[in-house]
């Protein structure tokens, strides 16, 4: 009887990666890296920047244009003003009196929609206190009459302060600047803005509208 030969054993070897393989890899794996790091940089560039804050426009000051003479009378001078594209107005302002030369001047505005005031060349006497544009002010007028007018004002660029009322009711509203003989002003965001003599604004207020109804309503 043949004895049987035992089966040949079979030896697993364990599973090397060829070196070469490892090598040829090691390029691809940085390519990969490379490209992830871009698009991240890329991403991040991409991400939404907040705009920074638009800074308001300036204020605007009061329309004007060519100058035609109305009137003149008691001291004051009646203009008529056409702003380009825009509507005509007429302006009753007074010369600077002897002795008024650190006064407040007083010039009367009337147009088709609003008339009203510009209160200038005043010194507020809060410290520090100054006329910002296009702000609101109160405006406090008290006569020698004992009147007394509370309106408000908005602050121009060159540091005057403009009343505008309905033009429909100019006349009624200025009334008591039309009987003054002096006036004092007062804000209570700028202090004691001074007192002025008014001679002859009857007359002003009156030419005023009178231009304003011949010139400035078409």
């Amino acid at each position: 009887m043949d004895r049987q030969q035992p089966a040949p054993v079979v030896r697993l070897r364990p599973a090397f990666r060829d070196r070469r393989t490892v090598r040829a890899a090691t390029p691809s794996a940085l390519l990969t890296g490379a490209l992830l790091t871009g698009l991240a940089l890329a991403l991040s560039a991409c991400e939404t920047v907040p705009p920074a804050p638009v800074a308001a426009p300036p204020a605007a000051g009061l329309p004007d244009g060519p100058v035609r003479p109305f009137s003149s009378g008691k001291g004051w001078t009646v203009t008529i003003h056409t702003p380009p594209g825009g509507k005509g107005f007429c302006v009753a302002e007074r010369g600077i009196s002897v002795g008024q030369n650190a006064a407040p001047r007083l010039t009367f505005r009337t147009a088709a929609a609003e008339s009203g005031f510009i209160l200038s060349s005043f010194t507020p006497s809060d410290s520090g206190a100054m006329v910002k544009p296009g702000e609101r002010y109160d405006l406090t007028v008290t006569t020698d009459l004992g009147s007394r007018l509370s309106l408000s004002a908005r602050g121009l660029p060159n540091g005057s302060l403009h009343v505008a009322v309905p033009t429909k009711g100019y006349l009624e509203e200025m009334e008591p600047l039309a009987r003054a003989h002096r006036v004092s002003f007062r804000s209570s965001g700028l202090g004691d803005l001074g007192t002025m003599l008014l001679s002859g604004s009857s007359w002003a207020i009156n030419a005023s509208d009178e231009c304003r109804i011949l010139h400035a309503e078409s």
